[in-house]
């Protein structure tokens, strides 16, 4: 996916708001201030006439938000479908939030205020932007609010590989027509066929997002169910805070403003708990960061993600990873 849209690489948080203007429209770009993640960037858009728009983003470290200033400030009327290909971000808009994890797809407006935040690692995003005279003839009031369709659905994987054939298409036609100067005579292929491609590769795109969007507003997933919205609400703070030696799940009660048996039913829906999530969530950096960053000790990096005992944190893990710390290091 990455290779079609020969993405540019963004060295700066500067560098990288202007590459995002170009494929996205305009967004204030600022460097996380939570995550142990570098920011990292890449940009690429594919565009065919008439019509077709694809954005192409890969990125960490950072959060965008579009304010009603840059709404006012450019052209764009679009909305947007955000298909998830790695990793994971936290997508809002108005009173809509989720946590896209991949093949996971977020549709959004681009003329209302959003905010995403990438601080939990390097995601891997295309979006597809439907102009919103084709989406409003085409979909109507299913554009109305945010609407998130599940990965693991079937409608999903289907717009997945949609998504791709129609990457592959344009990537095609955009290379082909750029060398045919300077490529040797060929067999001439059908008229028009390279443009009908396309075009029955974008129809079929639609009919499946309209069964998909039918799907979702019917199964109420969005906005997403309470224990849900909750239980990604609670793994955003603790991506934020788990650093923090104190931080615990009192803390989010705190911040959601619920009990702590709200929270417990929250995590119990997916097998999990929020004292487990946070204990995870420390191994898995300290982890990461034993395997990177050489120049620090073992207790050091134990320090920073969030582990007060260090008795504690060889215990555990050798428990979670079936070696000690410096086995493998």
């Amino acid at each position: 996916m990455q290779a079609a849209f020969s993405p540019q690489p963004h060295r700066t948080v500067d560098s990288f708001q202007t590459g995002v203007r170009q494929v996205c429209g305009g967004y204030a770009v600022r460097a996380a201030s939570f995550g142990d993640f570098p920011f990292t960037a890449w940009t690429g858009l594919l565009r065919t006439e008439p019509g077709i728009e694809l954005a192409y983003v890969r990125l960490s470290g950072v959060q965008v938000e579009r304010t009603p200033a840059h709404i006012r400030s450019d052209s764009v009327d679009h909305f947007v479908l955000t298909m998830q290909f790695s990793g994971e971000a936290e997508m809002m808009q108005g009173t809509g939030t989720a946590v896209l994890r991949p093949d996971d797809i977020f549709v959004s407006d681009a003329t209302r205020p959003s905010r995403f935040s990438f601080a939990s690692g390097e995601v891997e995003q295309v979006s597809f932007h439907i102009p919103r005279t084709v989406g409003l003839g085409r979909f109507g009031k299913l554009l109305d609010g945010p609407s998130l369709i599940r990965g693991d659905s079937g409608f999903a994987i289907a717009l997945k590989v949609l998504l791709q054939r129609l990457t592959s298409q344009i990537a095609h036609t955009s290379h082909t027509t750029a060398g045919a100067a300077d490529a040797a005579p060929a067999d001439p292929e059908p008229e028009g066929r390279g443009n009908e491609t396309s075009e029955r590769l974008e129809e079929a795109f639609f009919s499946v997002l309209a069964s998909a969007l039918m799907d979702s507003k019917a199964s109420g997933l969005v906005p997403r169910e309470t224990h849900d919205r909750l239980y990604e609400q609670a793994l955003c703070i603790i991506q934020r805070q788990a650093h923090d030696p104190g931080f615990g799940a009192g803390q989010i009660c705190r911040e959601l403003a619920i009990s702590p048996r709200q929270l417990q039913r929250s995590f119990a829906r997916h097998g999990d708990s929020a004292r487990e999530q946070i204990l995870s969530t420390r191994l898995e950096r300290a982890r990461r960061r034993i395997l990177s960053e050489s120049q620090l000790t073992v207790g050091e990096i134990a320090y920073a993600s969030g582990f007060n005992d260090l008795s504690f944190f060889y215990r555990a893990y050798r428990r979670h990873f079936g070696a000690a710390p410096g086995e493998r290091r």
